[in-house]
């Protein structure tokens, strides 16, 4: 009955986080709180098996290493519409397709793609640099 139940609220989180209605980024932050419980309960279960205590060391850490390239991965991926909240599983589509409002670039960032901005990042361009303050007052 207690797995049943345990189903039941799961399936309603994971709804919560598709389709529900809120804030981007509350919903992103209950994904990245999300991910990091499964993780945790993961790594946990993985202990009390045996798994991280019978095994070398480096197969520990090559197991840790592919849990977070998971979740860094799911984070990457998964977007939020910062108007109505909608979860985008699909980095092509610009906007929400409930609402309309332009979507982040990545699930990373808050950072939205605009009209115009379909070019990609350069890190090696440079920015110009503002123009530094000029002083009216003569110095000394």
């Amino acid at each position: 009955m207690a797995g049943l139940l345990a189903g039941i609220a799961a399936a309603a989180w994971l709804w919560f986080l598709a389709l529900g209605r809120a804030r981007g980024p509350v919903k992103r932050l209950a994904l990245r709180a999300t991910l990091l419980v499964v993780i945790g309960a993961l790594v946990a279960v993985a202990a009390h098996k045996g798994l991280l205590t019978r095994t070398s060391v480096g197969f520990r850490i090559a197991l840790l290493m592919a849990l977070l390239t998971v979740a860094v991965g799911y984070l990457y991926m998964t977007r939020f519409c910062g108007s109505c909240g909608r979860m985008v599983r699909n980095l092509k589509p610009p906007t929400c397709s409930r609402c309309g409002a332009w979507l982040p670039i990545h699930g990373m960032t808050t950072r939205v793609r605009r009209p115009g901005d379909d070019r990609r990042w350069d890190p090696l361009e440079k920015r110009p640099r503002p123009a530094p303050p000029r002083d009216t007052a003569p110095r000394a």
